[in-house]
């Protein structure tokens, strides 16, 4: 291969400057002339030397007589990655020049070249030996760069490379490739010519009396698609986004030196069927709510619910991240949790992406009271927050897949399992066990992001040298998350969600700022009974019950929802009690006949209306004297079982809550 060497002549780079060695001296000092402006100056070798071990310098400009001669470029790629026609080439070419070499300097005259050129053919047995002229060229473009793999023939430069077609041609097939993609990401060439063919006669019939458009072939057509790139394909057929996804170069993620100074949270639909714990029916898919920190790698907090996801998803789990962890009931009993969960605190900068639920100016104020900055991801871009989405990943295809009534990512892969007939687990069982799995196994298991080490090793780490940062107290920490509203205070007190709250509390607003003042709430979403009040100049909100604490506590914003819209309904005052007492008499009845519908999705609405969730794994209580239709089965009442059997209406569910409930007998709990 061609080199740098110090000899007169020799033109290198030196930090991006060309420069020309114009003379040696004997004491073994060059003359350099800078090409860009003629300078001169003086360098010893061992500086040059020195420059050149430091990567300064380069010889890739080579010399300026061989620039000028050799025309085409030398071959750079690897000698096995050509051809073995190419490859046979260059070893004949190599055979007569080393032949001619071995006399000595050549004479290049027919005379002293045609027997030496004979004698090498002989030896290879080379039927169609070159002449001297070839064998003249061969050797002028080997000395002129001094590299052996000028001799390699360019057979990639070979032909025309510019497209016959004309621009019109090249504007028609493009139109007709756009059109047949946005009508079929499986468009076929067939379908892209007949467009082709019906753009080229309509442009016919536009140009009268000038030359008509000769419609190219089939395989012309074809021609014309290999040369396009693989991304401009991709965009055709799947879009701008997809293109860009899978042609993405992978880099370095963000770096991160501690734990909570970043943390990340997305939702997730589990892939597992939860059942009730009363009639043994299944709830559905609940909606899984997670935190994670991007530098141990463990599990903040979470959220579990059978509602969609919402702000009030977004708030349980930030509760659940911030606070010390108190791990689930011992609901199975020979299930012992090992290890304890030793994460909380305030994370400094919390990764979103741009659903609904993270734009919402709930959590940017409760964000803003705690100290926690958000940052929002890209649109359709995943990736910026990769941790959580791997993390998601995990639990589905590591854990609730391993579960009996596991739903798969996909539905084919099902087969002949039926996840509703194969469904166990209660919530507050899945609850104790999905904790088990993230304290005693995950966090305790090597993790391929953080190398040789595990997340609970990286967090107990790091938690000696960075200590992570509560609120004041937990009545602080409550005042600040929980969905915000804006209301009018008034003499009779607040209204909010169709509940008056009203105490001694509020006098001070009042009298201060008069009838009318707009204060701001902070309310939680799974108990109405109290909110957080603040007054225009208060620094610290101030705690207002219910007018009637014993309906609003413990209701859940679902719940009180249904409410009123049955009072509505019936044209009854929301103040009358009466009318509320019946109310929530209807809505229990209501959760009763959702229990045991045929459809899973009405019984994942009786689940999300009696508010069952990972913080509250029973439900909130109805408060109601109302005696349920449906009774609670427990495994050794086989008789009762029939009885909720004959309760359920529909001959269907029926047949479906018959072999729910001998499952279970037969099988018992997990």
């Amino acid at each position: 291969m061609a080199g740098f060497t110090l000899r007169k002549n020799r033109v290198f780079d030196w930090n991006g400057t060309a420069y020309r060695i114009d003379r040696i001296q004997p004491n073994s000092e060059l003359l350099l002339e800078r090409m860009n402006d003629g300078h001169f100056s003086v360098i010893s070798r061992e500086q040059l030397l020195t420059e050149y071990k430091a990567g300064k310098i380069s010889a890739k400009s080579g010399d300026a007589a061989a620039a000028t001669n050799l025309l085409v470029p030398s071959f750079s790629r690897p000698l096995d990655e050509l051809s073995e026609g190419v490859r046979n080439a260059v070893k004949r070419r190599k055979h007569y020049l080393e032949c001619i070499l071995d006399h000595g300097v050549p004479i290049f005259t027919p005379e002293y070249l045609k027997p030496l050129i004979g004698q090498a053919a002989l030896e290879i047995g080379d039927l169609t030996p070159p002449g001297v002229t070839t064998v003249y060229r061969w050797y002028c473009r080997f000395k002129s760069v001094g590299d052996p793999r000028a001799i390699i023939p360019r057979t990639d430069l070979r032909g025309p490379k510019k497209l016959r077609q004309n621009d019109r041609i090249l504007q028609l097939v493009a139109e007709a490739l756009d059109d047949a993609f946005k009508a079929s990401p499986q468009a076929t060439g067939r379908s892209v010519y007949t467009r082709l063919l019906g753009k080229i006669d309509i442009e016919n019939q536009r140009t009268i009396g000038g030359t008509p458009i000769k419609s190219p072939s089939l395989r012309t057509l074809y021609r014309l698609v290999e040369h396009a790139q693989a991304y401009e394909l991709v965009v055709l057929k799947e879009g701008n986004a997809a293109a860009d996804r899978r042609f993405r170069l992978l880099k370095a993620g963000v770096k991160t030196s501690r734990i909570l100074e970043r943390v990340e949270i997305d939702h997730t639909p589990l892939d597992l069927f939860l059942i009730d714990e009363r009639t043994w029916l299944p709830l559905g898919r609940p909606t899984l709510t997670v935190i994670i920190d991007h530098y141990s790698r463990m599990l903040l907090g979470y959220y579990l619910s059978f509602d969609s996801p919402s702000t009030a998803a977004v708030m349980g789990a930030l509760r659940h991240a911030i606070l010390p962890k108190k791990l689930a009931d011992g609901i199975i009993a020979n299930l012992k949790i090992a290890n304890t969960w030793p994460c909380y605190g305030l994370p400094e900068v919390m990764v979103v992406d741009n659903g609904l639920e993270f734009h919402s100016n709930d959590l940017e104020s409760v964000a803003y009271d705690l100290g926690i900055r958000i940052q929002y991801c890209p649109k359709h871009a995943p990736r910026f927050k990769g941790v959580v989405e791997r993390h998601l990943k995990t639990i589905n295809y590591f854990f609730a897949h391993q579960l009996p009534g596991t739903s798969f990512a996909k539905f084919y892969l099902r087969g002949d399992y039926d996840p509703q007939r194969a469904a166990l687990l209660t919530f507050a069982e899945f609850k104790q066990i999905f904790e088990k799995w993230v304290v005693d196994i995950y966090a305790q298991d090597e993790h391929r992001g953080l190398g040789k080490t595990t997340p609970w090793a990286r967090w107990q780490e790091s938690i000696a040298h960075h200590e992570p940062v509560l609120p004041s107290d937990l009545q602080t920490l409550q005042r600040r998350i929980g969905l915000v509203a804006e209301r009018s205070l008034r003499r009779d007190g607040i209204f909010l969600h169709g509940i008056r709250y009203s105490g001694d509390e509020l006098s001070p607003i009042l009298r201060g700022f008069g009838e009318g003042v707009k204060v701001r709430l902070v309310y939680d979403p799974e108990d109405l009974g109290e909110i957080q009040v603040w007054g225009p100049n208060n620094a610290e909100p101030v705690a207002v019950k219910a007018v009637d604490y014993e309906f609003a506590h413990g209701l859940t914003i679902k719940q009180n929802e249904f409410i009123r819209q049955y009072l509505r309904e019936q044209g009854a005052d929301i103040i009358d009690k009466v009318a509320l007492e019946r109310a929530r008499n209807e809505l229990a009845q209501a959760i009763e006949s959702l229990m045991t519908k045929r459809k899973h999705r009405a019984r994942r609405r009786s689940a999300a209306l009696r508010g069952i969730t990972s913080s509250k794994p029973n439900g909130s209580d109805l408060n109601t004297d109302t005696k349920p239709d449906v009774k609670k089965v427990s495994k050794p009442q086989k008789n009762k079982a029939c009885e909720v059997v004959e309760q359920c209406q529909e001959p269907s569910a029926m047949e479906i809550i018959g072999s729910f409930q001998m499952k279970r007998l037969q099988g018992g709990r997990v």
